[in-house]
C-alpha cells in the first residue's frame, strides 16, 4: 500500500528498526537497500539517520560499516529498545536503568529455571550465564557477550558496580515467552516496567516509560526536530511506540497486523526491499 508520501524537503530524520526491517529475512542488508541508503545520505548530507533497535551498540557495528555510516555525522542511535541513546560519535547522551530490586526478585524467582537464558544489557555489554544462549546472541545478533557467574553478577548489581539498562529473556517459542510474562507480571506492574516481545526470541523488560517511542521523542528534543519531520520504519510490536511518535510511520509488508494499524504507510516486505522502495520514491525519484 503506497499512499501519499512526504516531500524529501519535509523530512529531517529517518529512523529504522533493524531486524525484520532494515535487514532481509536472512539477517543481512541487501545490496539494493544498502545502495539506496548510501545514495540518499550522499544526496542529503544534513539528513539524520537513526538506528532504533533492541540491539546493543556492538551488535550494530557490521551494519554501520556496510552502510558507510561509522564516522558519519548526524547518525545517532536508539538502542536496547530505547534504554540508551548514542550520538554519532558513540557517546551516550541519554540512558535509563532497570530498578535493582526487580532484577534481584526475578533472579530469585527463576534461579532454578529461566535464569540460564537471561541477557542483561549494560551499556555495550550483554552479560549472560549460559554459553549456548550466548552463542546465539553472538553469532546471530552480534551481541558483545560476557559470560559471568550468576550469583557474583547479581552481587555486582546489588552493589551498583553493574547497572542494567534492559533485562532480556531469550526464549524458544511464544508459549515460553507467555509463561515467563505471566510469572513476573506482578513484578512488572510493581515497578511499572515496559515489556516487548520481538523476533520470536527476545522478551525484553525496560524501565518505566522507556521504549523506542519515548527515546525518539527525547532525541528530537535534543536535535530540535519536530515529529512531523520524521520518517520511521518498523515491523514488530516493539516498534509501535516508535511509529506512534513520528509524523510519517511506515510498516513493512511483513509487519504484524497490530503494527500495520499504527502506520500511515505500508510498504513492501523486507524480502522485497520495502525500506529502499519508500526511500527511493521520496528522496531519489526524478522530478
Amino acid at each position: 500500500m503506497l499512499t501519499k508520501l512526504p516531500k524529501a524537503t519535509d523530512i529531517k530524520l529517518i529512523a529504522t528498526d533493524i531486524d525484520g526491517t532494515l535487514l532481509n529475512p536472512h539477517g543481512k542488508i541487501s545490496e539494493k537497500t544498502a545502495l539506496v541508503i548510501k545514495k540518499v545520505l550522499k544526496k542529503y548530507p544534513n539528513l539524520y539517520f537513526v538506528l532504533a533497535s533492541g540491539r546493543s551498540r556492538p551488535a550494530t557495528t557490521d551494519i554501520c560499516e556496510t552502510l558507510n555510516i561509522v564516522d558519519r555525522p548526524k547518525t545517532e542511535s536508539i538502542l536496547c529498545n530505547g534504554c540508551i541513546i548514542y550520538d554519532s560519535f558513540g557517546n551516550i547522551i541519554w540512558k535509563n536503568t532497570i530498578p535493582v530490586d526487580f532484577i534481584v526478585k526475578c533472579h530469585d524467582l527463576f534461579k532454578d529455571s529461566y535464569s540460564n537464558n537471561l541477557l542483561y544489557s549494560s551499556g555495550d555489554d550483554a552479560f549472560m550465564f549460559d554459553e549456548h544462549w550466548a552463542k546465539i546472541a553472538r553469532d546471530r545478533y552480534q551481541e558483545q557477550t560476557v559470560i559471568v557467574d550468576k550469583e557474583e553478577y547479581i552481587e555486582k548489581v546489588k552493589s551498583g558496580e553493574s547497572e542494567v539498562n534492559k533485562v532480556c529473556y531469550m526464549v524458544k517459542n511464544p508459549s515460553e515467552a507467555e509463561e515467563i510474562q505471566k510469572s513476573i507480571e506482578h513484578l512488572r506492574e510493581e515497578y511499572n516496567l515496559e515489556c516487548t516481545y520481538s523476533t520470536g526470541i527476545f522478551l525484553d523488560y525496560m524501565p518505566d516509560q522507556t521504549n523506542k517511542g519515548s527515546s525518539i521523542t527525547q532525541l528530537l528534543k535534543i536535535l530540535n526536530i519536530s515529529k512531523e519531520e520524521v520518517l520511521a520504519f518498523g515491523d514488530a510490536n516493539n516498534d509501535i511506540a516508535l511509529l506512534n511518535n513520528v509524523g510519517w510511520p511506515v510498516a513493512m509488508g511483513n509487519a504484524t497486523e497490530k503494527l500495520k494499524s499504527h502506520a500511515k504507510i505500508v510498504t513492501k516486505s523486507n524480502a522485497e526491499d520495502g525500506l529502499a522502495y519508500i526511500l527511493e520514491n521520496i528522496f531519489l525519484k526524478e522530478t
